[in-house]
């Protein structure tokens, strides 16, 4: 019963871990840092409390619930142990990630422990069989192609719209740059708009929570408790974690238009917006990525064709090392006999 206790505090001390880790690594507010639209202590409140509370209002199902129970077929629960390897699988292999240089999603990081623990334990325990919601799994899957292109699409076409029946009509720099003042808080707008939704999809962390209320570990108060503790370490990892991160970024643009920020910006706040929604978990960064893609392609600018490539290549290899690494974990705690 104590190792049981302990088990079970260590695995809610590592979900709000992870949702300290969401945001930190999150840099969503950077456009408005180096467009220098407000303070930056300021931004990273104002950013912090979007994400917190973006996680807080959707905490009651959405992805969160994805991760932590529909994945899995009808009536099949997590165990705690399979839920300790799916946390230590997804943060080792972020971590490796970023000691390599390697920009990796841990959505796909997450989604694909989850697959190599259930093979795993399905193979291993005679009667242990667990099996996947399959059109579930298959949607998130196809969600990770599919957001990224629209993503890319979307930009596309707001920057061309845009082009056509704003830009065309200024004549001057002066008018221009009149315009782009104002766009500094169009930009603001659509940040915090988009920061809500970057928290409202981030469902690792309270997945596993879920799948603790699930298997009957912790009871819906002690779920609701536990939730709001992620929106406030979420808060905490951008103020106190990712401030630098935003402000490398935001260092290298300086140079960027507010307006193309906005785009941007807008853009991917509808595909994490409608992800949501349907209770899909993406990855913000690859979605941001294409985003700008799609901004190059509208502008008829040099694209980094085998950067993208290296990137495309590390996504798509996340999911089955994920997927392996967990299985390997499971291996390990069924030799001790935790399963």
């Amino acid at each position: 019963m104590a190792e049981n206790l302990i088990l079970i505090i260590v695995l809610i001390i590592m979900a709000i871990g992870l949702a300290f880790s969401i945001g930190a690594n999150d840099e969503t507010i950077s456009p408005l840092v180096g467009a220098g639209v407000l303070k930056f202590k300021l931004v990273l409140i104002l950013g912090g409390v979007a994400i917190g509370g973006g996680m807080l209002l959707f905490s009651g199902g959405f992805v969160s619930e994805t991760v932590g129970k529909s994945i899995l077929g009808e009536g099949e629960t997590y165990t705690n142990f399979m839920l300790l390897t799916v946390l230590l699988s997804s943060i080792l292999w972020l971590v490796v990630g970023s000691f390599a240089g390697i920009p990796l999603s841990s959505t796909h990081s997450l989604i694909g422990s989850i697959f190599g623990v259930v093979i795993a334990r399905s193979i291993l325990l005679p009667g242990g069989v667990i099996t996947f919601n399959n059109e579930k799994l298959g949607s998130v899957i196809l969600s990770w192609f599919i957001s990224p292109i629209f993503g890319m699409l979307i930009t596309y076409v707001l920057f061309k719209v845009f082009a056509k029946f704003f830009l065309s009509r200024f004549r001057g720099l002066n008018q221009i740059e009149k315009s782009e003042k104002i766009f500094k808080w169009l930009l603001f707008v659509a940040v915090i708009f988009a920061e809500i939704w970057v928290g409202a999809n981030s469902g690792e962390a309270l997945g596993i929570l879920i799948g603790l209320r699930e298997n009957n570990t912790i009871n819906n108060a002690q779920y609701v408790t536990f939730a709001v503790f992620c929106g406030i370490f979420a808060f905490l990892g951008i103020y106190f974690a990712a401030r630098y991160v935003i402000k490398n970024l935001a260092s290298q643009m300086i140079d960027t238009r507010p307006s193309e920020g906005f785009i941007i910006q807008i853009s991917s706040a509808i595909i994490l917006m409608i992800a949501t929604l349907w209770s899909l978990p993406i990855s913000h960064s690859h979605v941001i990525v294409f985003c700008i893609l799609g901004l190059s392609l509208a502008q008829k600018k040099e694209i980094d064709k085998r950067g993208l490539a290296k990137m495309g290549a590390y996504w798509v290899l996340t999911f089955p090392l994920a997927a392996f690494l967990s299985g390997f974990i499971y291996v390990i705690f069924n030799i001790f006999g935790l399963s």
